[in-house]
């Protein structure tokens, strides 16, 4: 039994650092709320990796490392929340009140001082007395505090965030009109999952808390709760890209949004040469307060389509490989979440998208450049913002239909 948890815990720290790294440093999406659940996810795995040493008795060749990694575990729940939160509510930045989830954490390296501060040699001797009595390994805590104080603490700490989180998402259902709840239905449904999971994790937690000074012993019901926490909570995120990447319907501040469709006429078809203005739905929008303030009108449509390639057309933001929609939003000062709808609306995709039809524009236009002739095609690539060639290569073929070369030969 043994033997399969730690197999399994590998694997779930595996897919959480893999999930983390596409999080925080591959998708440019959502930077905000993804840098939340990345770092959610780097604890969860260095979480079970801690447990994997328990397991084998690893920190008595690295005594140091003990207790190295729970005071973090107090950051779990309160990134879940924050991340809920930014998505839910659009946020592009933290508030200024949001450090004070850091303060048990704090208190926690306090309370352990003693045990860091511990000559190696007094540590290992401990250690070995640890591993050598089972029951030993039912103390959550080697600090000030008396035994399974921390975590009967911790469950309290954690209860707190999990019940703020199943509020948000109860509170953007019920303020949310039919069209923002369909549009977002497969990211709430994803939220309510993730809550889930956490509260299946926070209840077996509780769990070990009663159980393990009964019965003298650590139990094994937390560490399997946990890899099964990550690896479904990661397996949700390779099988559902949009929710990976952040490429999903945008959301209304469920306390002021109501969407209303408005029908406008269809547009002919027009040529392909300008691919940014030829694909549109063939529905407008109008998004509104509960007040009698219009939030986006039909004429709030023009205005933010004047702004915006306005700004593309000047500014070329589309050349820096790392802009994002975040950036868009404080460099034209205009609503997150208006602007993901109106993109998504008028030109019929995603922000991605959008961006890269840019760039390839860019390329078309600028494809007799005498600066570009003993260029290869990667540093073109990168001139027209693109960080990869194969990247550049793959969004042109599936804009275009043929590859950069190939446009080029035909040309």
């Amino acid at each position: 039994m043994e033997d399969i948890i730690i197999i399994f815990l590998l694997v779930s720290s595996l897919l959480a650092f893999l999930a983390a790294a596409i999080l925080i440093w591959v998708n440019k999406d959502q930077q905000h709320s993804n840098r939340f659940l990345g770092m959610l996810l780097i604890i969860l795995a260095l979480t079970n990796l801690n447990d994997v040493f328990l397991y084998k008795a690893w920190f008595l060749k690295f005594p140091y490392l003990h207790k190295f990694v729970l005071p973090i575990t107090l950051l779990i729940f309160p990134l879940a929340w924050l991340y809920i939160r930014s998505l839910l509510r659009g946020e592009l930045k933290s508030r200024g009140k949001d450090w004070l989830i850091l303060i048990p954490t704090i208190a926690c390296i306090i309370d352990l001082m003693p045990y860091y501060t511990m000559p190696i040699v007094d540590k290992v001797t401990y250690l070995k007395e640890f591993f050598a009595h089972p029951y030993l390994q039912a103390r959550f805590s080697e600090g000030i505090l008396s035994p399974y104080v921390f975590t009967f603490v911790r469950v309290i700490w954690c209860a707190v965030f999990i019940t703020l989180n199943f509020r948000l998402i109860k509170q953007f259902r019920n303020g949310s009109s039919k069209t923002t709840s369909t549009q977002n239905e497969v990211l709430i449904q994803w939220l309510a999952i993730f809550n889930w999971l956490l509260t299946i994790l926070l209840a077996s937690s509780f769990i070990n808390a009663i159980i393990s000074p009964l019965f003298k012993t650590n139990m094994f019901l937390v560490d399997l709760m946990s890899g099964i926490a990550v690896i479904t909570i990661c397996l949700k995120l390779f099988t559902q890209p949009r929710l990976l990447y952040g490429v999903y319907q945008p959301v209304a501040s469920y306390d002021t949004i109501n969407e209303v469709p408005l029908s406008i006429q269809p547009k002919e078809n027009q040529k392909q040469e300008k691919p940014l203005t030829a694909e549109k739905l063939e529905t407008g929008f109008i998004i509104e307060k509960s007040d009698p303030q219009i939030v986006i009108s039909q004429a709030d449509c023009i205005r933010y389509k004047k702004i915006i390639e306005t700004f593309f057309e000047k500014e070329a933001p589309f050349l820096q490989k790392d802009y994002t929609l975040e950036k868009l939003v404080i460099d034209t000062n205009l609503p997150r979440h208006a602007i993901s709808a109106f993109v998504n609306r008028e030109y019929g995709m995603g922000f991605r998208e959008f961006l890269n039809r840019y760039r390839v524009n860019y390329f078309i236009n600028n494809r007799n450049n005498p600066d570009w002739k003993n260029l290869t095609l990667e540093a073109i690539a990168a001139e027209c913002g693109y960080s990869t060639r194969s990247t550049f290569i793959a969004n042109f073929k599936q804009i275009t239909g043929q590859t950069p070369s190939e446009y080029l030969k035909n040309v």
